[in-house]
């Protein structure tokens, strides 16, 4: 008997083998559609588990939100306070306002750092007590002294010391101190680096003055290592006699102060610098207050102007490089240029020569703030310097002396038995500090030593509120004014120039 699939398939034209390959090919074709379906169901349904999730959390937050604001509407209206601050005790501040007044007090004076809180109080909304201007400097003191006070003896300490000078017949000797074991290598020193070991302030800088001042400090913190100091004859004079107090070490000399003397030596009796200096001061007079005052040339200073060599070499160079391009200028403008500054080009030929020498003068300072000095280093030195162009005489003469001075020092270490070590042999850390200190005292005195100086030692301190705490807690305002009468600024110029107004009020 033949089955019902036979007996149908007679009904069809269609062999059937393509009627099965045909409903195979349909039947696979909607399975494949049915999968793809199902797949995009569940993935749509993950969709709507994900955003009723999501929902779920932006109800939440946004029933929180309203529930702080209702909290909020509820408080009076007072700006943020700042209650993780507690004050240091014995204060009216914390550690950190303090800390942070100590510091910007460096940056922008003490006068300026109420004002400067002020503002920032105000501009985000800040309730915040603001500290006076006298309670800043009294900090600041107080840090300083603090800071005299935690350096401790050791064998290899190298001292730098130097003479600041002002108003009146009052000097101040400043020693600072570094272990030679954590001497930098490769970059100049900085402040940081430095441990400030004593400020003395004394009405005589004569040998027996510095001897004496000398035989203090070696006494508190130990016979040093080595001596570095910018040539001044007391001092060189004052830390020889410290051989009774065992000290074998060498007394270096500052490479920056001896090439400036050596320049004032080649060049201040040379009568075409004179002659350049000379116009140079005509030139500021003349175009000062014109439509070129932006090319004044730089301010000389009236002590150790040589220092100031290379500025006004650049200075010259820049000029030059300005007339070479005058043609291309407006007619009016460069003619006005050749009249004022036309003067340069007959310095054409000294120019190339100074240029010369200020490239060696900067490539020496460069390699002694770096690298200081240790036995070979005068070789080292004198390797780099055939580098710069010396065709002229005077660069000729003044690289040797570079290495004369070079190799003066370095005799020096090896005949005190140091050849194994490195020391530093510029003071440049010192009298840039030196130079912030009396740009900070210029809005306090006029020039003269105040009890200001107690600050100095801050100078050379990243201060911290940490070290506040530890610093107060052992340096009371006693030991301020105790410091401030033993270094005799109690009775400072300033001091007795506010007695003698005093007593003409009280006599009024």
């Amino acid at each position: 008997m033949d089955s019902s699939w036979t007996i149908a398939g007679t009904c069809f034209k269609t062999p059937l083998r393509i009627l099965c390959r045909a409903f195979w090919l349909s039947r696979s074709r909607w399975k494949a559609r049915a999968i793809g379906y199902r797949q995009t169901i569940e993935q749509l349904r993950q969709e709507l588990q994900e955003t009723r999730a999501n929902s779920r959390q932006l109800r939440q937050q946004l029933k929180d939100a309203r529930e702080k604001i209702q909290v909020l509407s509820r408080r009076p209206d007072h700006p943020p306070t700042f209650p993780h601050l507690t004050h240091l005790h014995g204060h009216q501040f914390s550690a950190q306002m303090i800390a942070l007044c100590c510091t910007l007090s460096l940056r922008i004076g003490f006068r300026a750092v109420p004002d400067v809180l002020r503002l920032v109080a105000e501009a985000f909304g800040m309730s915040l007590k603001i500290p006076s201007r006298d309670a800043v400097r009294n900090w600041s003191c107080r840090n300083g002294v603090a800071i005299l006070q935690e350096a401790s003896q050791a064998d290899d300490w190298v001292w730098m010391i130097d003479h600041s000078v002002q108003l009146g017949k009052m000097f101040v000797l400043v020693v600072l101190g570094i272990r030679q074991s954590q001497l930098p290598v490769g970059r100049p020193l900085r402040r940081e680096d430095m441990t400030p070991l004593a400020v003395m302030p004394t009405r005589s800088r004569d040998k027996q003055e510095v001897e004496r001042q000398l035989a203090e400090v070696a006494k508190d913190f130990g016979t040093p290592l080595a001596v570095l100091s910018d040539g001044a004859c007391e001092l060189h004079e004052g830390a020889e006699r410290l051989k009774s107090q065992g000290f074998r070490g060498p007394h270096l000399d500052d490479v920056k102060h001896k090439v400036s003397n050596l320049l004032k030596k080649k060049l201040g009796k040379d009568e075409r610098f004179k002659a350049f200096s000379a116009k140079l001061g005509q030139t500021t007079a003349s175009i000062q207050q014109t439509e070129l005052d932006h090319l004044l040339p730089p301010r000389k200073k009236e002590k150790s102007r040589f220092m100031d060599f290379d500025r006004l070499i650049d200075w010259a160079t820049m000029v030059q490089h300005q007339l070479a391009q005058a043609d291309d200028e407006a007619p009016e403008k460069s003619t006005r240029l050749i009249e004022k500054l036309g003067w340069v080009r007959d310095f054409q030929e000294d120019l190339h020569c100074w240029r010369e020498c200020r490239q060696l003068v900067g490539k020496v300072l460069k390699y002694a703030g770096e690298q200081g000095v240790f036995v070979g280093s005068t070789e080292i030195l004198r390797q780099q310097l055939l580098e710069c162009s010396s065709d002229t005489p005077l660069a000729g003469e003044i690289g040797e002396a570079i290495v004369s001075i070079y190799q003066a020092n370095e005799d020096r270490l090896s005949a005190a038995g140091l050849g194994s070590l490195r020391l530093p042999c510029s003071t440049e850390v010192l009298e840039s500090a030196f130079g912030s200190f009396k740009a900070l005292q210029r809005h306090h005195g006029r020039g003269t030593f105040t009890s200001l100086l107690a600050m100095f030692p801050s100078l050379f301190d990243n201060c911290t509120a940490e070290q506040i705490v530890r610093r107060f807690g052992s340096v009371s305002n006693k030991t301020v004014q105790a410091w401030l009468a033993n270094a005799g600024l109690k009775n400072s110029t300033q001091s007795r120039r506010r007695r003698a107004y005093a007593e003409v009020m009280a006599a009024a």
